[in-house]
């Protein structure tokens, strides 16, 4: 009886231990690139309306950066047509050569393009892998009779022109799992929607559109599927929404919910004057709020962080509340990878609160999954004067990071308004629920104020989100610091576009005291560690951009410089005074500099 008590204990534990630990796993990433229109004339680099040169550079630093799989949120073309859309699925092999899956959507230049009504059957044909059935997550599978035949001779040059890649790769791979559809809409209105499985994250693909028509949105009678869809996935696991038309477009009014009911409607009836819409504008205006208060409350009962949309050929990530004012996300505008560039303006809704905007460039996103934390690096060319309809032709493409930002499921955001304070405090206590390795660990910003003024290009004020999350302890620091005495916290989005320098700030956690010697506290040997540029643990003040380094043994004090830091014995926290966000334990370190 005794063993066999021991026996179930031991698969008890195992069982707890293997729930827990459900979002551990080795970190992961995918890619995002949107909008891969050309617009002028073919250079003999950019067939059938295909941004191929673009496609090609972009797809190098994919396959560089070691993505496991792309998401295209839809215009892949210019001028939808079933040569035009199978020239850019001939334009996906350098990822199947790299073992990379690729998971498109249609834009409205495929599904709303004049009479070309049959974009979604050639994207079914074109990509077997997004079809749920047994072919799905197949890729490296684009069918035979889809060859370069289509792309006009002069882009099949291989010293001029701009060839697809040969298909270096002869086998087929699995990218997903788990693969859906709402099977009833997509029917009705030949779409493409679906979902899968990747790692411990959901993929949701949303199409809205009905061909020809380019207003209508789709999504509304969808939303059964994706609150199914959303909570039957696995517990303490990721979910990205993906749309081309944006929740609230900073060019476009247009969105993923419908047209503007009038043509100062924002997007979400922000602003419009109830008394003087006409009845068929109230009803339009009531039926739309409803679609969106109840996306938005499925994305965050669902804990669906980002929804991720194209369109507007711009960057811009924003925090939208819907207009029941009972839910929020964020919305993740795509910068464009074409030869076509908007420019943002009025009217704008106040449930729209941005964190970032970028125009005319460039770009491409990395999405880092490590375990509950996502990382979201945003890269750009470094062209400033795109505008309009540019370039003719497509230079080489100098691509640099112009923001890193990120959440976790174990941790929590707070929007930070320009002059406000930073202040806030956080522990582990929902990490240790999420998985094991846990010492018990809290943080809290002490001191320090939004100081940014970056606006908008129509004058609106960016706001800070700032995001914490939690990593275990259970990791080396490596030669410059002793193991932690405390857990991993990341903090995300603290410092404006194009910098990694962020305001000055206070930063205290909380250590466990038996893991320290006497020797290191009265010497400055014991502090906040971070990454410096190598990936090295070192004391936090070193990575500052200017201050002094100072130790102080005893507790933060208002007025104490960049470059200070200390150990309060009484609460068992160790401070910094910094100007730099990323990754904290607090450590001992192994060389006083």
């Amino acid at each position: 009886m005794k063993k066999m008590f021991c026996k179930i204990s031991v698969i008890l534990m195992l069982a707890v231990l293997i729930a827990v630990g459900s979002v551990s796993a080795e970190p992961w990433k995918f890619g995002v690139i949107s909008d891969t229109q050309w617009t002028k004339a073919d250079d003999g680099k950019n067939p059938n309306t295909c941004a191929a040169d673009i496609i090609k550079q972009v797809d190098q630093q994919f396959i560089a950066s070691g993505v496991k799989l792309v998401v295209h949120v839809g215009d892949m073309v210019d001028s939808g047509s079933q040569i035009n859309d199978y020239t850019r699925a001939l334009y996906a092999q350098d990822l199947y050569n790299a073992g990379i899956g690729f998971y498109p959507l249609r834009g409205n230049h495929e599904a709303a393009h004049g009479s070309y009504l049959d974009s979604g059957a050639d994207y079914r044909y074109a990509y077997p892998q997004i079809v749920p059935g047994p072919d799905a997550g197949v890729n490296n599978d684009t069918p035979g009779d889809i060859t370069s035949a289509i792309i006009p001779a002069a882009d099949l040059n291989p010293i001029t022109g701009n060839p697809p890649a040969d298909k270096t790769n002869p086998n087929t791979f699995t990218a997903g799992a788990d693969f859906s559809a709402p099977d009833a809409v997509n029917a009705y209105t030949g779409g493409v929607s679906y979902s899968f499985r990747y790692n411990n994250a959901t993929f949701v693909l949303l199409d809205q559109f009905k061909s020809p028509d380019y207003y209508t949105s789709y999504v509304p009678d969808q939303q059964p599927w994706i609150d199914e869809t959303l909570l039957n996935r696995p517990a303490h696991t990721h979910a990205f929404a993906f749309t081309h038309k944006n929740i609230l477009g900073g060019n476009h009014k247009d969105n993923m919910f419908g047209g503007q009911v009038t043509p100062n409607d924002p997007g979400d009836g922000y602003g419009l004057d109830i008394a003087l819409l006409s009845p068929a504008e109230k009803a339009a205006l009531e039926a739309k709020q409803d679609a969106e208060n109840a996306f938005f409350a499925s994305m965050q009962d669902n804990l669906v962080k980002y929804v991720i949309s194209g369109h507007d050929h711009h960057h811009y990530n924003s925090v939208v509340t819907s207009p029941d004012g009972l839910s929020k996300v964020h919305q993740l505008i795509t910068q464009s990878d074409s030869s076509k560039f908007y420019t943002p303006g009025l009217p704008v809704s106040a449930n729209d609160v941005p964190v970032e905007q970028d125009l005319s460039k460039i770009g491409y996103y990395i999405f880092t999954v490590d375990g509950p934390r996502v990382t979201i690096d945003y890269y750009a060319d470094d062209h400033d004067d795109w505008t309009g309809s540019s370039p003719v032709t497509t230079p080489t493409l100098n691509f640099s990071k112009r923001s890193s930002t990120g959440y976790s499921l174990n941790g929590k955001e707070n929007i930070v308004a320009q002059g406000a304070s930073y202040v806030m405090t956080d522990n582990t206590s929902i990490a240790r629920s999420m998985e094991h390795g846990f010492a018990g660990t809290s943080m809290a910003i002490l001191d320090g104020i939004n100081g940014s003024t970056a606006t908008t290009n129509y004058g609106k004020a960016t706001e800070k989100a700032v995001n914490t999350g939690w990593a275990p302890q259970n990791m080396r620091t490596g030669k410059h610091c002793d193991d932690p005495a405390s857990d991993i916290l990341i903090l995300w989005g603290m410092a404006d576009l194009g910098t990694e320098q962020t305001d000055v700030y206070t930063l205290s956690m909380s250590y466990d005291h038996h893991k320290l010697l006497p020797i290191q506290l009265g010497k400055g040997m014991l502090g906040l560690a971070t990454k410096n540029e190598n990936g090295e643990w070192v004391n936090a003040v070193d990575m500052n951009s200017g201050g002094a380094k100072k130790f102080i043994l005893g507790p933060w004090k208002p007025g104490y410089k960049l470059g200070t830091y200390g150990i309060n014995l009484k609460t068992h926290t160790a401070w910094a005074v910094i100007d730099r966000a990323g990754d904290f334990a607090v450590a001992g370190f192994r060389h006083f500099r």
